[in-house]
């Protein structure tokens, strides 16, 4: 029972009352009293409890608001974001402090309203900030950026947002809005903008990489002038813009440059997308972290490629002629002072021609200066056509020429290249649609005989040079007489070479050759001799050289091809005997395209058989181009011709094209031969030449064979041919006749 009860029962019947002692309706009506008071008081103390833990509640919650509160006023702090409410219904506008802070005015000052930011609104924009609520209210939300100006004159830049709040009606009741200041971002944005638009409009290429060299951004002038956007090299390393031929050094130089000191400038040769190589003026700058960690490589660079043009132009002024193109008198001096240096120290000889043209006055004075200077350009080109690519020509005033013939053999060997000058510059001028006639005068002189420097060469040559204007005009002379008598001469056996060739003054003689196992006579070499009709037999030492520059030798070996053939089918008629015929072909033969088919044609009118005629080339000649050599080489071969290399031993042959050259034999000169017996070098040249013909598959014919000593040597080495005065020396047709058949 209730203890209530309990204390009220003991009030009505005494302290000793109990309720045992009550009459069942007294008990009735006490327990329903105790029941009533039992729930009221769980009641009581339900909602005691209640009560309590609805105020513990409401104090956290309050505590979590101020809390919340406290953070959100400390994030639009650092956010630098301010919020305020406006009541509809009531006007009441809440401002955040962050707000205040924003516009700069004091909470406590004013009471929050939008009374107070119409006058901060920069005049500029009054229509960006929507003061009069009017366009939030049609859209529902509102969003821009605009500026707010002070008294002092600073200015903000401010984003905000507004949007409705709407009831359950869908009525709107309140517009919320935030406001940020963005003036940093804003300025930020302008730097960025600023740097974005100088490195895209920058007039110089730019390429940025990351710390490990991998491109990460180019600008539109790199695009323009190399071809390549930033999708074609994104990621790659920039080397894959080198040319491959920029030296090594200037990349080292590079890397420690920019480990040392961050920048870097200099020349380097790229490729564009095209393929086109060209040179370009780099600058690298290193982009550090503020712990000093690399983060960028950063290159900018120029095309120089107009500005290496326009200096390359300007030298080119300065060391050639602007009319012709040919040397100037300043860089003839610097060239000839080289070629005479490089002369010196190979002891070799050099000429010196002084050309003046005859008669150019009489051009100028009559046709006038521009026919006069269309004359000197065609005299320039007919000049460079004249000499070799190592030589020097230059004009070094008016109508006067120089050229220098680097490297010749002997004095002798400038005239042939005077007589050629002769020849191109004595033909007809074509100018202005007419023809005009000029000639030239040419001194000639002679290092290191007429001088040991430039100055006596040109003075020594200007002199012959009027030497020769005494004598005629159109012809040159020597500075020194004997020279001059010498190339008179040359030039009349010159003559009487071209007559010789028309009127059959030539003869050939045969020199036998011998098979080293057997013994027995196995072939000839043809060789050509002359018999002049008043000098006698001339020497195929002098006449041979004349015939090479003068290419008289092509249709001279060509009469030798034949005559051998033909002499070579005689015998194989009146003898029954094969007879291998060796002929000599000279460079200027190899040089005619139309060699293979005369070759055929010989052989077809004598019935040349197979491998009876070796044909035989000097090392030295098939050295000079052998791709071309080998090619034309094949096609010979295949006419069923063999092919032996004559002198071996004498040049600079090559072992890896030796072995590529389609050839049967290979001659050993008579230089190692004759010394067989007296010089070990020799002997050991020799066998080591044997030795590796026949490792090649050659087989080998020896020259000079003079002795019984000589032969036994070239037999022991297995040498397959043997040929000298120990069988025979060259011989008329009758007498090597009676030696090989018997008769």
């Amino acid at each position: 029972m209730h203890r209530l009860l309990k204390r009220q029962l003991k009030q009505i019947y005494g302290k000793s009352a109990d309720i045992d002692q009550l009459s069942d309706r007294e008990k009735q009506f006490f327990k329903a009293v105790s029941q009533s008071y039992e729930e009221n008081d769980k009641e009581r103390r339900f909602y005691q409890h209640t009560v309590e833990v609805n105020s513990n509640e409401l104090n956290e919650k309050n505590i979590a608001i101020n809390k919340a509160l406290s953070s959100l006023s400390k994030a639009q702090r650092l956010a630098q974001t301010g919020s305020w409410l406006l009541d509809l219904n009531d006007h009441t506008v809440e401002w955040s402090d962050e707000l205040f802070r924003i516009y700069e005015l004091e909470p406590k000052a004013i009471q929050p309203s939008r009374v107070y930011i119409a006058p901060l609104i920069h005049p500029d924009d009054e229509g960006l900030a929507d003061c009069g609520l009017q366009l939030t209210l049609e859209k529902g939300f509102f969003d821009s950026v605009y500026r707010l100006q002070f008294e002092s004159g600073k200015i903000k830049y401010i984003h905000e947002h507004r949007e409705i709040i709407f009831n359950f009606k869908k009525q709107p009741v309140a517009v919320q809005g935030s406001i940020q200041d963005v003036t940093a971002q804003k300025k930020a944005e302008e730097e960025l903008y600023l740097y974005a638009n100088v490195f895209h409009n920058s007039g110089e290429s730019i390429l940025i990489t990351d710390k490990d060299h991998r491109i990460i951004a180019v600008n539109t002038a790199f695009t323009e002038a190399t071809g390549y956007s930033l999708d074609d090299l994104k990621g790659k390393n920039p080397n894959v813009l080198s040319d491959g031929n920029t030296p090594d050094y200037v990349y080292d130089n590079m890397w420690s440059e920019l480990d040392q000191k961050g920048f870097w400038q200099g020349e380097l040769n790229d490729r564009k997308k095209n393929g086109e190589v060209y040179p370009k003026w780099m600058s690298i700058s290193v982009s550090y972290s503020d712990e000093g960690e690399i983060l960028h490589y950063i290159a900018s660079f120029a095309d120089i490629s107009e500005r290496k043009a326009d200096q390359e132009r300007i030298h080119y002024l300065a060391h050639h002629d602007a009319l012709t193109g040919l040397v100037n008198r300043f860089s003839l001096e610097e060239r000839l002072s080289q070629a005479l240096h490089t002369a010196h120290r190979k002891s070799r000889k050099l000429a010196l021609m002084f050309i003046d043209m005859d008669r150019f006055k009489l051009v100028n004075d009559t046709l006038g200066h521009s026919a006069g200077d269309t004359l000197l350009v065609e005299v320039a080109r007919r000049l460079n056509e004249c000499v070799r690519e190592s030589d020097i020509v230059a004009r070094i005033g008016g109508d006067e020429f120089v050229i220098v013939l680097t490297e010749i053999g002997d004095g002798l060997s400038a005239a042939p290249i005077a007589r050629l000058i002769l020849d191109k510059l004595g033909r007809p001028y074509d100018i202005n649609s007419q023809q005009v006639f000029s000639s030239p005068s040419i001194g000639i002189s002679i290092f290191p005989s007429d001088g040991d420097d430039a100055n006596s060469l040109m003075k020594n040559a200007d002199g012959a040079m009027y030497h020769a204007k005494d004598q005629g005009r159109n012809n040159y002379q020597f500075f020194t007489e004997s020279l001059n008598t010498d190339a008179n001469d040359r030039l009349t056996l010159e003559n009487d070479l071209r007559f010789a060739i028309e009127n059959g003054q030539f003869e050939l003689f045969y020199q036998p050759q011998v098979c080293a196992c057997s013994g027995e006579y196995c072939g000839v070499e043809a060789l050509l001799r002359w018999f002049h009709p008043e000098k006698g037999l001339i020497s195929p030492e002098i006449f041979i050289p004349i015939a090479e520059e003068t290419k008289l030798i092509v249709p001279l070996g060509l009469w030798v091809l034949e005559e051998a053939c033909r002499q070579q089918f005689e015998w194989q008629e009146k003898y029954d005997k094969k007879l291998k015929m060796a002929v000599n072909v000279s460079a200027q033969q190899l040089q005619d395209p139309d060699l293979v088919r005369k070759i055929k044609l010989v052989m077809e009118k004598f019935n040349v058989a197979e491998n009876s005629l070796a044909l035989e080339i000097t090392e030295s000649t098939v050295m000079e181009d052998p791709e071309a050599a080998i090619m034309l080489l094949r096609q010979i071969r295949d006419l069923g011709i063999e092919l032996a290399i004559d002198d071996f031993g004498t040049g600079y042959s090559s072992l890896a094209y030796l072995k590529l050259l389609p050839i049967h034999t290979l001659k050993l000169d008579q230089t190692f031969v004759s010394d067989i017996e007296f010089d070990n070098n020799d002997a050991e040249i020799s066998a080591a030449a044997l030795a590796l013909a026949h490792n090649l598959g050659l087989t080998v014919v020896a020259e000079g064979v003079e002795t019984a000593a000589q032969r036994d040597f070239l037999v022991s080495h297995k040498c397959e041919t043997l040929q000298g005065f120990f069988y025979g020396k060259p011989l008329p047709v009758d007498k090597v006749t009676e030696i090989i058949f018997n008769t």
